[in-house]
């Protein structure tokens, strides 16, 4: 008979400004420092190794807030969804916050493949540079070309305009939410998006990830 994991929690945490220069590298390694230290009866990620096996979901750059960074913990019994809750948030750091955490099953699909779309808040200056007129002018483009840059230099053109689904402006508060699709190497990050979108580069306070969603048949966003 083959042996695995009895049971798997999905966990939500919010990532706080003291954890927000954290590359995804790092947030990884707390996140398994946390699970360990929880005295929950975690599975192995190897026979014999003390490191809980653990999933996750997509890399969040360094210097974003976050209220929905998810992790899958694997566990060698059944427990109790507010006994997880419990024994995580007790050793917790001040950097993270666990939201939620909630049974799904075994089987079930990875968190990151199951992502098509996040939506960001970014609190900025606007000062007139960005409207609801200008939202709704690009919203109308059919295209918006977007040359991707990596260390090398530019790595491409790719189109922005269907990569934004929707966008909210709050100009009381100086804020734009934007949701962007999430497709394997055709990503926007939230800050180019808003520079396409303005026609240059707007200055940004902060930048939080607030939702991940997966898309359900009819193209409707649902949350992971």
């Amino acid at each position: 008979m083959n042996e695995g994991p009895k049971s798997r929690m999905r966990l939500r945490f919010a990532r706080l400004e003291g954890a927000e220069r954290m590359s995804h590298l790092e947030q990884i390694k707390a996140f398994r420092g946390i699970a360990a230290a929880s005295g929950l009866d975690c599975w192995p990620a190897k026979a014999g190794s003390a490191v809980p096996k653990m999933a996750f979901g997509p890399a969040l750059p360094g210097g974003y807030g976050s209220r929905c960074e998810y992790a899958d913990l694997y566990l060698a019994q059944s427990c109790k969804e507010e006994v997880v809750r419990a024994k995580l948030s007790a050793v917790l750091p001040g950097s993270f916050s666990l939201l939620s955490a909630r049974r799904v099953p075994v089987h079930f699909p990875s968190i990151e493949a199951s992502v098509g779309a996040a939506r960001y808040l970014i609190e900025t200056k606007l000062d007139g540079e960005i409207s609801r007129e200008s939202l709704d002018a690009f919203l109308a483009r059919e295209s918006a070309p977007y040359e991707k840059t990596g260390p090398a230099g530019v790595s491409g053109t790719i189109d922005a305009r269907p990569l934004v689904l929707s966008a909210e402006l709050d100009a009381a508060t100086g804020s734009l939410a934007l949701t962007l699709r999430v497709l394997p190497g055709k990503n926007i990050k939230p800050e180019a998006a808003l520079g396409v979108i303005a026609g240059k580069e707007v200055e940004i306070k902060r930048i939080i990830r607030e939702e991940l969603y997966w898309l359900d048949s009819k193209g409707g966003l649902e949350v992971i």
